[in-house]
């Protein structure tokens, strides 16, 4: 009964937004996890769904959780048992509980291939990255969506849906995380919707790329851009463009995120979570400099946190906190902080809005830099 259930919400949302059409997906990533953001609400609503025996059809990962799999971030018990009662209802149904904003490091999706995501960052990497196939599917119809099996046909599973309509300058030497944070939250908030190429950007590695494909999709509708020379396919995409905006990204434009700030409380990076080759340069730099004097937050992957699990302990004494499965944004534990020094946009859009907390921005350099202040 409960396929058939998802199922017919699949159709009849289907028959609101694509006039039917449905495609089949190999792949579903589920948001919405946090009992900090969901509620008492969202509980009761996943655990209808698994008392009623539904269960994925396809592989479904899941967001990162309100508390962290080591207890680092301590939150009150109501938030507590919340979230125990989440993970429970997903792994009755089937959902592997990886607690990830960054499925991709383990999913690897092909191009032009359907996927039913749900965490914004994640959608715009694989369809900027890979040109793999996922519109911004809401949490409650991924989670669907896997259940069933398929999603309804929207344009960014049309290869029409996703031509480009904006033309973007980059005019800058290689971005770094912070700046290629920047330039995705400039193009998101110039332009706001329809697909961006990108011409004359430069990545400087992986944590650039993720943070480009979370600012892109935290400052705007967009949730896929055509990168010339690191998307697939790009010639086959610029050939079928439609500009209808045209704007350019300066060095000058950078500067103006890019300046002198206040002393922080803490430092956090891992917004979306940091990659293996990132966390060991602070593990590195930290090494060499001695204990902070104000703690350094990390979030991580659950895979790379296990990688790295004989480091944890070593570097909590340089009072550097790496942690998975949770991040400051989804946890009420970020409450107790004034001012976050982070090289996020995303985190500087959200913390403020959910938790109150001032945050502001800074390289990754400079950050540490603030650490040790």
């Amino acid at each position: 009964m409960s396929r058939e259930y998802a199922r017919e919400m699949v159709l009849r949302i289907a028959d609101a937004v694509s006039g039917g059409e449905v495609v089949p997906v190999e792949t579903a990533h589920i948001s919405g996890v946090s009992y900090f953001t969901i509620g008492e609400y969202g509980v009761e609503f996943l655990e209808f769904l698994a008392s009623s025996g539904a269960r994925v059809s396809v592989f479904t990962t899941s967001n990162p959780a309100a508390i962290d799999l080591s207890g680092l971030l301590q939150v009150d018990e109501k938030v507590a048992e919340g979230q125990s009662r989440i993970s429970k209802a997903l792994r009755s149904m089937g959902v592997s509980i990886f607690y990830t904003c960054a499925p991709y490091e383990f999913i690897l999706t092909r191009p032009r291939t359907y996927h039913a995501w749900a965490e914004s960052n994640a959608i715009t990497y694989i369809n900027t990255f890979r040109d793999s196939w996922s519109d911004k599917n809401p949490g409650p119809l991924a989670l669907l969506g896997a259940i069933a099996g398929f999603v309804p046909k929207t344009a960014l599973y049309t290869l029409d849906g996703r031509r480009p309509t904006a033309a973007v300058e980059v005019n800058i030497g290689p971005l770094g995380p912070l700046e290629a944070g920047v330039v995705g939250a400039l193009i998101g908030e110039r332009i706001g919707s329809g697909v961006p190429y990108i011409k004359g950007a430069v990545f400087a590695d992986e944590e650039s790329r993720r943070e480009f494909a979370a600012a892109l999709s935290t400052y705007s509708a967009m949730v896929f851009a055509v990168v010339e020379g690191a998307t697939p396919n790009w010639r086959q995409y610029l050939e079928l463009a439609d500009f209808r905006d045209k704007i350019q990204i300066s060095a000058e434009d950078i500067a103006s995120y890019v300046r002198d700030v206040e002393t922080p409380d803490v430092v956090y990076i891992g917004c979306p979570f940091a990659d293996l080759e990132t966390v060991l340069q602070i593990v590195a730099e930290v090494r060499r400099r001695g204990p902070t004097k104000r703690p350094v937050y990390i979030s991580t992957s659950p895979g790379v946190y296990k990688q790295i699990q004989r480091l944890v302990e070593e570097v909590s004494g340089y009072n550097v906190k790496i942690f998975s499965g949770a991040c400051l944004v989804v946890s009420p534990y970020t409450r107790r902080f004034r001012v976050i020094a982070t090289d996020s946009l995303k985190a500087m859009f959200y913390i403020p809005k959910l938790h109150g907390v001032k945050v502001v921005p800074c390289r990754r350099e400079k950050c540490l830099e603030l650490a040790y202040a």
